[in-house]
C-alpha cells in the first residue's frame, strides 16, 4: 500500500502498521528507509535486502528513548550533534553495541513519539547497491514487498548519515556522510 505524505491518517496508519511488526519505507532526514520495531520485520528486511544475519541495523530513537538501547551517554561532544544525521555506535543493552541516530526530522520524531519506541531503519536499496533516491523507482521495486510505503515524493539530495564508532571510548569515523565532523 502505498500512501501520500499528507493524508491526514498517516501517522495512526503508520504507527499501527509497524505495532502489529510490519516493515514500512518512510522518508527521514537523509534518504528514504526500510523501518520496523526490533522483531519479526527486521527478518523481512533482511530478506528483502538479501543481507545477511548478524549485521545490526540502525535504530532511530527520541534521545528520552536511548535508556532503550543503550546502558550509558558517553561524555562526548559528538552528542551536540543530535538531532541531526549522526549515527552513533554506542554500547548497546540487547547488542554488544548499537547505531543510533536522533532524527532531525518532525515527521519521525511524532512517530516516535506515537509509537514510544525506538525503530529500526536502513536505507532503501539490495545489500551492496547504491541506495534507492526515487520514489518511483522504491514503489516500482518494493510495493509487494513492504507492507507501506510513504510517498513524500523525490526527498532533496542528501548523503546518509555520517557514522562513529565511540563504543570503546576513542571516536573512530566509520562513514562519511552528510554530516562533516572533526574528530
Amino acid at each position: 500500500m502505498v500512501i501520500k505524505f499528507g493524508n491526514p491518517d498517516l501517522l495512526k496508519i503508520l504507527s499501527q502498521t509497524l505495532l502489529n511488526d510490519g516493515v514500512v519505507i518512510i522518508p527521514s532526514d537523509t534518504l528514504y528507509g526500510f523501518s520496523c520495531i526490533q522483531g519479526r520485520g527486521e527478518h523481512r528486511i533482511e530478506e528483502i535486502k538479501g543481507r545477511g544475519e548478524g549485521k545490526h541495523f540502525l535504530k532511530l530513537a527520541l534521545k528520552e528513548q536511548l535508556p532503550m538501547l543503550t546502558p550509558e551517554l558517553p561524555d562526548s561532544k559528538l552528542l551536540s550533534y543530535w538531532p541531526g544525521p549522526l549515527t552513533l555506535i554506542l554500547k548497546g543493552i540487547n547488542n554488544p553495541t548499537e547505531g543510533i541516530r536522533v532524527p532531525d526530522n518532525r515527521f519521525i520524531q511524532e512517530l516516535l513519539t506515537e509509537i514510544g519506541r525506538p525503530i529500526i531503519s536502513t536505507s532503501v536499496n539490495c545489500s551492496g547497491q547504491s541506495p534507492i533516491t526515487s520514489i518511483e523507482e522504491i514503489i516500482r521495486e518494493f510495493e509487494d514487498k513492504v507492507d507501506l510505503i510513504v510517498d513524500a515524493g523525490q526527498l532533496p539530495k542528501s548523503l546518509p548519515s555520517t557514522i562513529i564508532d565511540i563504543s570503546a571510548g576513542t571516536p573512530r569515523l566509520i562513514r562519511e556522510g552528510q554530516l562533516k565532523v572533526e574528530l
